[in-house]
């Protein structure tokens, strides 16, 4: 458009189709009303937007109201005390040196026990694994049934005083000790006590093996372009096609742990996250993005949500089966 510039109007370009200054042309005052109306429309859907994606993405983890807030665990009931984060973790004083600082100043004393792990003519993992270790070993603190639920570091408070007074289970299968303070195993239902027989669990400590499973191929490709975050020591995400669409929350994705520099173990943290609502069975979301892991029929994405293995999504997002 040629614009003209007239004495007549020495500050304000003339458009030369109407001969009038361009803010006086006909309708132009209220196109751009209609212009301030659909932005601003547009900015109020953008927050409006990013206040569900927040909500959606980061109200995920609640471990106040999780069987890992020991005070209100009915299995444990640890009385005297109300903090929550005390049982694993602590501000000061905390060991750092567990799983390379994976399990951060970790405030539980480790279990010296020695373990069965799991072993068959299909496991390509055996020849690395021997004893667990990084992430995992924090787990075991608890979870194999050696080590007291109050052998801490450090108390609340001026952390010098063990001012947990006891355990009074109040369901009907109690799975902790109130002598020893240690978990039990409670008949059939087993779990969580894990014991240190773990021949019949899922393997841990196991590097991924890439070079020689081929039905790892999809998740190795994504282990590879991410071999940057295992040498920096960071967790690597897994998927078989790379995408999260449905996953934006990295607390949430599936991982592999740097155990050893710059290689990819599976620990029990790469498909368990402690701090999830108890709802989530502490399971990791599955990576699926519905083309490479589409999503079966009858499975919706809000489903996922609650039922993380509906489907075995959550088996199936490392196991090309």
């Amino acid at each position: 458009m040629k614009i003209i510039i007239r004495s007549k109007y020495p500050t304000r370009p003339i458009n030369q189709f109407t001969n009038l200054p361009i803010n006086q042309t006909k309708g132009g005052e209220k196109k751009m009303k209609h212009l301030r109306t659909i932005f601003t429309l547009g900015g109020v859907a953008f927050i409006l937007a990013t206040v569900a994606f927040l909500t959606n993405t980061w109200a995920t983890e609640d471990v106040r109201n999780s069987k890992h807030n020991l005070t209100t665990n009915p299995d444990i009931m640890a009385q005297g005390i109300t903090e929550v984060c005390v049982f694993c973790h602590t501000p000061h004083g905390g060991l750092t040196n567990v799983a390379g600082g994976a399990a951060p100043i970790w405030n539980r004393n480790l279990s010296a026990a020695t373990y069965t792990l799991y072993d068959s003519p299909n496991f390509d993992g055996k020849a690395t694994v021997t004893q667990p270790q990084g992430v995992s070993v924090a787990c075991l603190s608890c979870h194999d049934g050696t080590v007291a639920f109050d052998s801490l570091l450090n108390f609340s408070g001026s952390g010098s005083t063990n001012n947990i007074t006891g355990f009074s289970p109040t369901s009907g299968t109690p799975r902790v000790d109130t002598t020893t303070r240690m978990m039990i195993n409670s008949g059939a239902q087993e779990y969580p006590m894990l014991g240190t027989n773990l021949s019949n669990d899922h393997p841990v400590s196991m590097e991924i093996p890439c070079t020689t499973d081929p039905q790892f191929s999809q998740i190795c490709v994504g282990i590879a372009a991410d071999s940057a975050r295992l040498l920096a020591g960071k967790v690597s995400y897994l998927s078989r096609s790379g995408d999260f669409i449905l996953i934006p929350d990295g607390r949430d994705r599936i991982r592999a742990y740097p155990t050893v520099a710059g290689k990819a173990y599976i620990e029990c943290a790469s498909c368990h996250n402690p701090h999830e609502n108890t709802s989530t069975r502490f399971l990791r979301h599955p990576s699926i993005d519905g083309t490479v892991l589409p999503l079966p029929s009858g499975i919706t994405a809000a489903q996922l949500n609650s039922d993380r293995n509906a489907g075995s999504l959550l088996c199936l997002s490392c196991h090309q089966k």
